[in-house]
């Protein structure tokens, strides 16, 4: 009997033990996987935001992009989306859809330009959210590199329709 509890209790550590491993290199590939796709976005952030300065949609003073977050950690393992802020004054919150047009616009152009590809059709950065709070614009810009990305998308999409109806 004192055998057979030995055996088990090894197994139940053994176990434990695989789980904990096992958890831990995926955590690790998955941050590093996206510390690289954050690296991306925001160069592709950086470049963009300089497009519209040139193009008199921003000013030089609201060119000033904060370093990125990760957005969707509440969505799951893998989801590529990451939140960006510009100091803006009032004027931009009536303008919201014209900057998302213009962000999504110029995040393609870059996207073309350096042949940046995406898990589907279409460019590989798309702007999935845009606000403004406490006179600071805030952009969610999803890079489409996994399917996980692009379910976050759709997810997304079903809550904006969900709730205009």
């Amino acid at each position: 009997m004192a055998l057979t509890t030995e055996i088990i209790i090894g197994i139940i550590i053994a176990g434990l033990i695989y789980v904990f491993i096992h958890r831990t290199i995926v955590q690790r590939a998955t941050r590093m996987v996206r510390r690289t796709a954050q690296d991306e976005t925001d160069v592709a952030m950086t470049a963009a935001v300089q497009r519209l300065v040139n193009d008199g949609v921003l000013t030089v003073a609201e060119s000033d992009l904060s370093p990125s977050a990760a957005v969707a950690d509440v969505w799951g393992r893998g989801v590529m989306a990451f939140e960006y802020h510009l100091a803006v004054g009032m004027a931009a919150e009536h303008q919201v859809a014209r900057l998302e047009h213009a962000f999504n616009e110029a995040l393609a152009g870059f996207s073309v330009d350096h042949q940046v590809k995406a898990v589907i059709s279409g460019p590989a950065f798309v702007v999935s959210d845009i606000w403004v709070y406490e006179e600071r614009l805030h952009v969610d810009v999803a890079y489409l590199m996994n399917e996980s990305t692009v379910e976050y998308l759709k997810d997304l999409k079903k809550i904006d329709s969900s709730s205009v109806q």
